[in-house]
C-alpha cells in the first residue's frame, strides 16, 4: 500500500463541477480517479490534465448500477488498497423536463442523487476505512435547505424544483447519517453547496464558474483532523439544514 499518496474518487467527473474538483485535487498532489459513465469521455477529459503532469485516471462508474460500482471498488482495492477521499458529485435535475411525469422525474432523480450516493458510499466505505484520513464530500445545494426556504426574502425563495430540492434534502440527511456512522473510523462527512454554476446542467445560466464552485468541495476533501463533520456549508460558511 502506498502510504505517501492520497487517493480520491470523484463521481460525475468528466465535465463541469466534477471535473473542476478533480483537477483542483490533482493540482494539490492528489491521485484522482475520475468516475465517468462514459469512459471515452473520461479519457478525453483526462488527456489535457495528464499532459499537465497530473495524476488523473478515468474509471467507468455508473452509481445507479450495482455491477459498475462493485467493479470499481474491486479495481481500487487491487490497485491502491484504500481510498482517502470520496466526492459524491454525480447528480441530475429533471424538473424542467416536460416529457416526464412528476413521478418519473422523482424516481429518476432519487435513483441518481440519493440511491446512487448511498450505493457508492457503502461500496467505498471498506476502502475508506483503510485510510488514515477518510473524507466524504457530498455535493448538495442550498435549494434543499429548509431553513433558507422558510424565509420569504431569500434570494431563491421563488425557485420551484420539487424533485431536485427533495433529492438534495435527502442527500443532506444521508450526510448526517454517515457522519455519525463513520465517526469511529475517523471519517469527516460533509455536504457542500457549490453555488449557482454555469455548466451544461444549468444550460450555462449560472453566475459562477466550475473552478469557483470547486473551491469549497476541495477544501472539505482535504480537511485536517480538527475539521468539522456533519455540516452543510458553502464558501460563506455553514448553511441551515
Amino acid at each position: 500500500m502506498e502510504t505517501n499518496k492520497t487517493f480520491a474518487l470523484v463521481s460525475g467527473a468528466n465535465r463541469g463541477i466534477g471535473l473542476a474538483i478533480a483537477t483542483g485535487l490533482a493540482r494539490r498532489g492528489v491521485d484522482v480517479l475520475l468516475g465517468c459513465r462514459d469512459l471515452g469521455r473520461g479519457e478525453a477529459a483526462c488527456a489535457t490534465l495528464q499532459k499537465e503532469g497530473l495524476n488523473v485516471r478515468p474509471v467507468q462508474l455508473d452509481a445507479t448500477d450495482d455491477a459498475s460500482v462493485s467493479a470499481l471498488a474491486l479495481l481500487i482495492a487491487q490497485d491502491h488498497g484504500r481510498l482517502d477521499i470520496l466526492v459524491n458529485n454525480a447528480g441530475i435535475g429533471l424538473d424542467h423536463d416536460a416529457s416526464l411525469s412528476t413521478t418519473e422525474r422523482m424516481r429518476r432523480t432519487l435513483e441518481v442523487n440519493v440511491v446512487g450516493v448511498a450505493r457508492l458510499t457503502e461500496a467505498m466505505t471498506p476502502l475508506l476505512a483503510r485510510s488514515k484520513r477518510p473524507r466524504i464530500v457530498n455535493v448538495s445545494s442550498e435549494l434543499s435547505s429548509f431553513g433558507l426556504r422558510s424565509k420569504p426574502d431569500w434570494i431563491y425563495a421563488n425557485f420551484a424544483m420539487p424533485t431536485y430540492q427533495a433529492s438534495k434534502a435527502a442527500l443532506n440527511s444521508l450526510t448526517l447519517s454517515y457522519a455519525r456512522l463513520l465517526k469511529d473510523k475517523g471519517a469527516k462527512v460533509n455536504a457542500i453547496c457549490p453555488g449557482y454554476t454555469a455548466t451544461e446542467a444549468t444550460n450555462f445560466m449560472g453566475t459562477r464558474t466550475p473552478d469557483q464552485a470547486a473551491v469549497i468541495a476541495i477544501k472539505f476533501a482535504l480537511l485536517e483532523d480538527d475539521g468539522p463533520t456533519g455540516v452543510f456549508v458553502n464558501e460563506a460558511g455553514e448553511l441551515p439544514w
